[in-house]
């Protein structure tokens, strides 16, 4: 879990864009990584194989995602292709590090979990993991698309597009706009497809609450007083 996050953010120290587009970590990786290391069976039984097992299945799913996504294959398998050659490496990973497993111990797995829970505080109060990160909003997109960042502009159009098929008539009209002609506001009417970004549908569909969010998601002119 570590792993990935660490990449992602010097993939965006690097290039100002997200690796994951919408996250540090995805959901379905996080879940993935919690399965395969709560489970005896799929994990190294010593402490430094553990760490090491973690590190290889975070880098492993980075690679994957980004030899899948080169060659146009659906990037959803970047976390389960290898994990049969990892758990077929357990034992050599735990010859490698010459350590003889512990036995398990209250004390021991209260101290792992106490650090558990300070990496997910820490991660959770910087945006690593949960609900508001940046990437999902369409404004992020917006603003990396007109800065030339690499891969922006075609994961803006995506998201446009599928906006547009769900109705927006913003979208539709994004799609066609002239290159260097200023984008357009969104309408009221819009925000409900255009703010939902990559989660499901928004619950407060009032006009107070939907500005409120357009406001957080710092689309543009959207935090500006009522004339």
């Amino acid at each position: 879990m570590v792993t990935t996050y660490v990449f992602g953010l010097l993939y965006y120290a690097a290039t100002g864009i997200y690796f994951f587009y919408d996250s540090y970590i995805p959901i379905a990786v996080f879940l993935g990584m919690h399965l395969l290391f709560t489970d005896p069976s799929t994990s190294p039984r010593t402490e430094l194989g553990r760490l090491i097992f973690g590190a290889l299945y975070g880098l492993s799913t980075v690679a994957l995602y980004a030899a899948l996504g080169h060659m146009g294959l659906p990037t959803f398998y970047d976390k389960l292709l290898q994990v049969p050659i990892l758990n077929l490496s357990i034992k050599l990973i735990d010859r490698g590090v010459r350590s003889v497993p512990r036995p398990p111990s209250r004390q021991r797995n209260l101290a792992y979990m106490s650090v558990w829970a300070a990496v997910f505080a820490a991660m959770s109060a910087a945006q690593g993991v949960g609900d508001s990160h940046p990437g999902q909003w369409l404004p992020f997109w917006q603003r990396a698309c007109a800065e030339g960042r690499a891969y922006a502009c075609p994961y803006y159009e995506r998201v446009v597009l599928d906006d547009c098929d769900r109705g927006s008539r913003w979208a539709c009209g994004e799609l066609q706009r002239p290159p260097g002609v200023a984008s357009a506001r969104p309408t009221l009417g819009d925000y409900p497809i255009v703010l939902r970004g990559s989660k499901g549908p928004i619950r407060d569909v009032s006009r107070a609450g939907l500005e409120a969010l357009a406001c957080r998601e710092r689309w543009p002119g959207a935090c500006d007083p009522p004339p």
